[in-house]
C-alpha cells in the first residue's frame, strides 16, 4: 500500500491525484446506483437479477472490443506526446459510449407499451410491418458492417505482405498496427483534433451509436 502511495505521489500532483479520486469515485458512484436500482426493482420481478447480471458481464467483455482499446490507446499516446497527462480518456470515452446504451433503455421504456400491443395483438400494425421492416434493416445492417470489415481485412493483408518485403520500418509499422479496428478507422479523424481527456465523451458516443 506504501509503495502504490509513494507511486502516486511522485507521478501525479495534488490537483491530478484530486481528479483521478473524482473519476474513481464517479464509477463506483454509477455502480452503486446501478447495482442498487436493479436490486430494488428484482426484490418483487427476481428474475432481473440474471438479466442484469448477463448485461453487466457482457458490458465488460464489450470494453475490451480492439475498436475501444485502439481508441483510448491513440488518444492518450497523443495526449502524452503533447506534454499533457490524459487522466480521464479512459472514462470520458466510457461515458459517451454508455450514455447510448441508457438513450436508448429509456427509448424502450417509455415505448414499451405501446410496442407490445402493436406486436401481440393480431390486429396490430407492428406485426405485419415491423417484421418485414426489421429483417430488411437488420440484413442490410450486417451487409455494410460485413464490407466494411472485409475492407480492413484486406489492408491488414497489405500491411502483413508488406511487412514480410520490409517496406514498413519500426515507426510506420506501429501506425499501421495502432490504426485500430473499424470504428477507429472511420472515426481516425476526429483523434487529431482531441486537445483535452473531455473531448473523447462525443467519440465514445459516436462508437456506442455504431
Amino acid at each position: 500500500m506504501a509503495s502504490v502511495k509513494g507511486m502516486l505521489t511522485q507521478s501525479f500532483d495534488r490537483a491530478e491525484r484530486g481528479r483521478l479520486a473524482g473519476l474513481f469515485g464517479s464509477v463506483g458512484l454509477l455502480h452503486i446506483a446501478g447495482w442498487g436500482l436493479l436490486l430494488a426493482y428484482a426484490a418483487n420481478h427476481p428474475g432481473f437479477i440474471w438479466l442484469g447480471g448477463v448485461a453487466y458481464m457482457l458490458g465488460l467483455r464489450h470494453a475490451f472490443d480492439a475498436d475501444h482499446i485502439a481508441a483510448i490507446d491513440n488518444t492518450t499516446r497523443k495526449l502524452l506526446q503533447s506534454g499533457k497527462k490524459p487522466l480521464g480518456v479512459g472514462f470520458f470515452f466510457s461515458l459517451g459510449h454508455s450514455t447510448v446504451v441508457f438513450l436508448i433503455a429509456v427509448a424502450l421504456g417509455l415505448a414499451v407499451r405501446w410496442i407490445v400491443q402493436g406486436v401481440v395483438a393480431d390486429s396490430g400494425e407492428l406485426r405485419s410491418i415491423g417484421g418485414a421492416i426489421g429483417t430488411v434493416v437488420s440484413g442490410g445492417f450486417l451487409v455494410l458492417i460485413g464490407i466494411l470489415n472485409l475492407l480492413v481485412l484486406l489492408d491488414i493483408i497489405r500491411v502483413y505482405r508488406g511487412m514480410r518485403r520490409g517496406d514498413y520500418d519500426s515507426a510506420a509499422l506501429e501506425r499501421e498496427l495502432t490504426a485500430g479496428g473499424l470504428m477507429t478507422r472511420l472515426f481516425g479523424r476526429l483523434f487529431r483534433v482531441i486537445e483535452h481527456s473531455w473531448q473523447m465523451y462525443p467519440i465514445g458516443f459516436l462508437f456506442g451509436l455504431g
